[in-house]
């Protein structure tokens, strides 16, 4: 969503008037893979182990399907039906305002590693970026688990951004 939030405020008349203070991201980016995906949906999905089997099958042949029509349409250089390569437009994302990556080496979904090249390839390119990376929360659980920290770095995170807009 954040991606195509940005590409509107950086790239639309319609929308040049928003400026961005701030991006804050939990548990995220992440290079998008159709592995990934079926095993996030299988982990998170409450249905029997065949219903868990069937689905995902079927979702792997629905994101195979897409992922077929978005090279057939690129190579036709039908830019408004392609989606652009995700990670790098995360790599490259023309908001340059403050980043906020709140993220955990124990996140089974989203790997660390991949969290950490985003914020070195934002800071490499200008931008002003704050971390909080915690050892033992799951995905999305940072708040639960260290609601404390993570309530402190977003409000100093906020402040900041209020002070430099």
């Amino acid at each position: 969503m954040y991606r195509y939030l940005s590409d509107l405020i950086h790239n639309s008349k319609r929308f040049a008037s928003i400026t961005l203070c701030g991006v804050v991201f939990d548990s995220c980016p992440l290079r998008l893979y159709i592995s990934r995906g079926l095993r996030v949906y299988t982990g998170f999905s409450n249905h029997s182990f065949f219903v868990k089997c069937f689905l995902a099958a079927c979702l792997f042949v629905w994101l195979v399907v897409l992922r077929v029509l978005f090279r057939c349409a690129s190579c036709f250089s039908f830019s408004g039906i392609v989606a652009d390569d995700f990670w790098e437009f995360m790599c490259e994302d023309p908001a340059s305002c403050p980043h906020l990556y709140l993220y955990s080496v124990q996140d089974t979904v989203i790997p660390y590693k991949e969290v950490e090249q985003i914020i070195a390839m934002r800071r490499s390119g200008g931008v002003h970026v704050v971390t909080q990376c915690w050892d033992d929360s799951a995905h999305v659980a940072h708040f639960v688990l260290h609601r404390e920290t993570y309530t402190t770095a977003c409000l100093d995170f906020f402040r900041h951004c209020s002070h430099t807009a």
